[in-house]
């Protein structure tokens, strides 16, 4: 005896559809009975974009446009003058696409550093600024890259306590604000005069050591997790 599959209300062998809710009654065991199959017969497959051949392919096309603009601004003025800044701004853009290539991160991050670097040196050197690079610009930028180095490393190591990694991070963001505070009260007043930088990292670093005390509680750290799905 077999039941409808809507209703729940017994059914004959001869019926073809439920006497009581009309639902037609399939019988896997009867195999003159012709299914329409749920899925397709063929599985179709999805083409995923090849990111590294695209990136290659807008790279020649930035060097090719480089090329191009050195030739109209060599034509136009008999020198190399205007399309400086174009042919560094493209090398610097051709320098972001470097992380689709590199396996390590960290690697991607340096190199990143160091275009940043060279990109700012030359602006620097053709406005006569190498001054305001050298102590503006220059540890500017390598407190930034080492701040991301950083907070890349604490994020890959999930094993670690969250709250400690995060105590970690924000206590290095309020060492780089007094740092980067340091370098600007240097090159405008050759001596460090701490301000804005201490209103700053006063409630960051508050905020790590708390999160440290907290990290210790293990109930409440599993807690967490569970609350924002760690």
């Amino acid at each position: 005896m077999s039941y409808c599959v809507n209703c729940g209300v017994k059914l004959r062998k001869s019926e073809k559809k439920c006497p009581l809710c009309n639902t037609i009654v399939i019988n896997p065991n009867d195999r003159n009975i012709e299914y329409e199959p749920v899925y397709p017969n063929k599985l179709e497959k999805l083409r995923r974009l090849d990111y590294k051949y695209v990136t290659k392919l807008i790279i020649l096309i930035l060097l090719f446009v480089s090329l191009v603009i050195l030739i109209c601004d060599y034509i136009t003025s008999k020198s190399i003058s205007w399309s400086i800044y174009v042919l560094i701004s493209i090398l610097y853009l051709i320098c972001h696409f470097q992380y689709l290539f590199q396996k390590n991160i960290y690697l991607s991050h340096i190199i990143e550093i160091i275009g940043t670097e060279f990109f700012m040196y030359i602006i620097a050197m053709l406005n006569n600024g190498i001054h305001w690079y050298l102590y503006l610009v220059l540890p500017f930028i390598m407190i930034v890259g080492l701040f991301v180095i950083l907070c890349t490393y604490l994020v890959k190591r999930k094993k670690r306590n969250p709250l400690r990694r995060a105590s970690v991070c924000i206590l290095f963001a309020s060492i780089s604000l007094i740092a980067i505070e340091s370098a600007i009260d240097l090159y405008l007043f050759n001596q460090i005069r701490f301000n804005w930088a201490i209103f700053a990292s006063a409630p960051l670093i508050v905020i790590s050591i708390i999160l440290l005390l907290i990290s210790f509680n293990k109930r409440l750290v599993e807690e967490i997790k569970q609350r924002i799905f760690i």
